[in-house]
C-alpha cells in the first residue's frame, strides 16, 4: 500500500520517520511538499520520492495524509476533490478541520480525521481516529494499522475530539515543561544543569513505564512512593497546596476552547 503525504513538515515528517523505523518500505511512500528545497532534504534524509505537485501524489498513492498547515487544506482538498483520481481514504490530521468539513469539501469520499503526536517519530505516540460515514471497515482497519506501528490509537466520538487532543495531542509540550521545570528545581538546589536534566527525564520516563505495567491508578503509586511523614508525602503536600491539579485543568480546558475556535473558523 502506498502511502502519500501531501505535506511533510514536523508532524508528517514525524510519522515518516516513524514508518520508516519500522520497517515500511521506503518505495511506499511519497510526498509532496510547497518547495524544491524541502523535497530535495525528504529525498535526502529519508530517500522517499518526494516532489512538489500534489495532484501527482493525489493519483500515485493509495492513502492520502494532509499534513498542511489548517490555513492551506481548502486548497489541498480542492486539487483532490478536482484531481480526477479513484475516491480513496484521505486522512488529515490539521487543527480544526471537523469531518463535516472535509466531506462536504469532499463528497463521496472516505475521510478520516485524526490527532498524532510526535512521540510516534520513536514508536511511543498516540494517534485518535475519527471516522466519516463513508469509510469501508477494510479501510479503517487499514488506517488504523498505519500508526499502530507507531504507537496507541484511540477511537474517539468527534465530541470528545478536542478533550483528546488536549491531553495527548498538547499534551507532550505540557510534560516537556514539567520536565524543565523539575530539572530547574534540582539545579536550585545545587546539581548541575546536565545532572539534573538526566534525572528528571529518566525519572519520567520511568515513572510512566510503572503507571504502564502496574496497570493501576497513579494517584494510588503516588501515595505508594509517599511515606506518611516522609520527603515525598512534603513534597506532594506543596503540590497540592499549590494547586496542580486545578492548574492543569485550566491547562486543558483553555487547549480545548483554542481548538473549539479553529473548528468555529
Amino acid at each position: 500500500m502506498k502511502l502519500g503525504f501531501i505535506g511533510a513538515g514536523e508532524m508528517g515528517g514525524a510519522i515518516i520517520k516513524g514508518l520508516l523505523k519500522s520497517g515500511w518500505p521506503k518505495e511506499e511512500i511519497i510526498a509532496s511538499v510547497h518547495s524544491p528545497s524541502s523535497a530535495e532534504r525528504l529525498q535526502g534524509e529519508f530517500g522517499i520520492c518526494a516532489g512538489t505537485q500534489n495532484r501527482q501524489t493525489v493519483t500515485e498513492a493509495d492513502m492520502l495524509f494532509i499534513a498542511v498547515k489548517p490555513g492551506v487544506v481548502p486548497q489541498v482538498l480542492e486539487e483532490i476533490r478536482s484531481s480526477g483520481a479513484a475516491a480513496k481514504p484521505v486522512i488529515c490530521m490539521a487543527l480544526g478541520w471537523t469531518l463535516e468539513k472535509l466531506q462536504a469539501a469532499l463528497p463521496g469520499w472516505p475521510v478520516v480525521r485524526i490527532m498524532p503526536n510526535t512521540p510516534l517519530a520513536l514508536g511511543e505516540g498516540v494517534t485518535l481516529f475519527a471516522f466519516g460515514k463513508d469509510i469501508s471497515a477494510s479501510q479503517r482497519a487499514d488506517a488504523q494499522a498505519v500508526f499502530a506501528r507507531l504507537g496507541q490509537t484511540v477511537e474517539l466520538p468527534e465530541a470528545l475530539f478536542d478533550a483528546g487532543t488536549a491531553v495527548s495531542g498538547s499534551g507532550p509540550a505540557f510534560v516537556y515543561y514539567f520536565i524543565d521545570a523539575l530539572a530547574k528545581a534540582g539545579v536550585a538546589q545545587g546539581l548541575q544543569p546536565e545532572q539534573a536534566v538526566t534525572l528528571a527525564v529518566q525519572t519520567t520516563v520511568g515513572a510512566a513505564k510503572m503507571v504502564e505495567a502496574e496497570k493501576a491508578d497513579p494517584a494510588v503509586l503516588a501515595q505508594k512512593v509517599a511515606t506518611p511523614g516522609g520527603c515525598t508525602a512534603a513534597g506532594l503536600d506543596v503540590l497540592k497546596t499549590k494547586g496542580l491539579d486545578e492548574a492543569l485543568r485550566d491547562t486543558i480546558g483553555a487547549t480545548v476552547d483554542k481548538a473549539r475556535a479553529f473548528a468555529n473558523k
